[in-house]
């Protein structure tokens, strides 16, 4: 596989934990794809802007011809699918700045998706068996159903029968609720699009009885969802943070006590990338009154002052983490403010290989560049073990197949 808007490399580690092999991630985001060669060394890290990367340089660098390789996977960023983004779209087209034959552009065609384009452009060139694309789930509900239907067209187009699929990581392992669009194409006649079976329950998304989520089309998982204790709960206190320092390696302090810790710490001998940001005695303190799984909007009146923030912009400006439960999306917003993702037993927010088992990447993925960098990374990342669900089901196919 080739692996397109690679960094750090949760969409390759789910798919190399299914039996795929990388042999190039491509991404121009330069501390992202230090992580991705330092976790991948058998794949060629190519640090480059994908729509100045020809199709024929590829295919040498990765050391494949045209209808050689079994799966292309990658998630470009697409903009174009907001109410606001489309009013913006035919401002700029009425006053002539952007040069498009309607102001209701295909999704192809609004210059904001670009780096789809060059997705589409390289299933094209490359040929691959299948094709896996993930993004944002909003593109769903935008004029029902409307850009998805266009991204089917686009692939259509060039030969592929493609699929779309909204799944939330919370039911195949991670102990996180984030939902994400894929998109599954094959140009094989005969071959149906493979889709996973979630392998856990969660009430808060698949319905209020067990037997409503049984009888729908979401699968058959049983197992209850990996809570934020079962993710972090073995890990040691963590390095006081200091300004430059990105990584201390410190040794694990307490045995597992949860399936998924195991499996966080095998071939594991010591914690990375487990450093505190610096808080004020202000936010320790009122880190020390809120109750897990409160918000801002929970704070009482006298705390709320200490901030000024207002209630009906920042009313999860504060969030903190509940032991019992999985965690909420982690985003790469995270890089920029940690308020959001407060440690549920410490007054303090999550660091970045907390952050990292919220995102089921395991501890022997190292992350590089300064913390800032790596937390960008981790809330960027697609979870590897949604992932590697996905990647599952479309080599059951493959390799029925050959």
């Amino acid at each position: 596989m080739i692996d397109l808007f690679c960094a750090p490399g949760g969409l390759t580690l789910g798919f190399e934990m299914a039996g795929f092999r990388s042999l190039a991630g491509v991404d121009m985001d330069k501390d992202g794809m230090k992580t991705y060669a330092a976790n991948f060394p058998h794949a060629r890290a190519i640090t480059a802007d994908v729509t100045e990367l020809e199709s024929a340089k590829l295919m040498k660098i990765a050391g494949i011809k045209r209808g050689e390789i079994d799966l292309i996977i990658g998630g470009p960023p697409c903009q174009g699918f907001s109410n606001i983004g489309r009013v913006k779209i035919a401002s700029l087209v009425r006053e002539g700045i952007w040069k498009l034959s309607t102001a209701r552009p295909r999704f192809i065609d609004d210059p904001r998706n670009v780096l789809y384009r060059e997705f589409v452009r390289i299933v094209h060139d490359l040929r691959p068996k299948f094709f896996v694309m993930e993004n944002v789930p909003g593109m769903r509900s935008y004029r029902n159903g409307e850009i998805v239907g266009q991204i089917v067209a686009d692939f259509d187009k060039i030969g592929y029968r493609t699929q779309a699929r909204v799944l939330n990581a919370v039911n195949y392992g991670v102990p996180q609720r984030r939902k994400r669009i894929f998109f599954i194409g094959t140009r094989l006649e005969g071959t149906g699009i493979p889709w996973p079976e979630p392998q856990n329950y969660d009430h808060e998304t698949a319905g209020p009885t067990l037997e409503a989520f049984l009888d729908s089309d979401t699968g058959t998982g049983r197992n209850p969802p990996v809570t934020v204790w079962d993710a972090i709960g073995d890990l040691p206190d963590p390095v006081p943070g200091k300004p430059g320092l990105a990584d201390r390696p410190l040794k694990y302090d307490k045995p597992p006590f949860s399936e998924y810790q195991e499996w966080a710490r095998e071939n594991s001998e010591m914690v990375h990338n487990h450093i505190t940001r610096q808080h004020n005695e202000r936010d320790v303190k009122v880190f020390s009154t809120m109750k897990e799984g409160t918000w801002w909007r929970d704070l009482p009146e006298d705390i709320k002052k200490l901030y000024g923030y207002r209630d009906d912009i920042f009313h999860d400006k504060m969030k903190r983490l509940c032991r019992k439960e999985p965690s909420w999306t982690v985003v790469a917003h995270l890089y920029k403010d940690g308020y959001m993702y407060i440690h549920p037993t410490q007054a303090r927010s999550i660091t970045v290989r907390e952050a990292a088992r919220l995102q089921s990447f395991p501890d022997v993925f190292i992350f590089r560049g300064s913390r800032t960098a790596q937390f960008k990374q981790v809330g960027n990342a697609v979870p590897p073990l949604m992932a590697r669900a996905v990647a599952a089901a479309v080599r059951s196919v493959l390799e029925k197949r050959y």
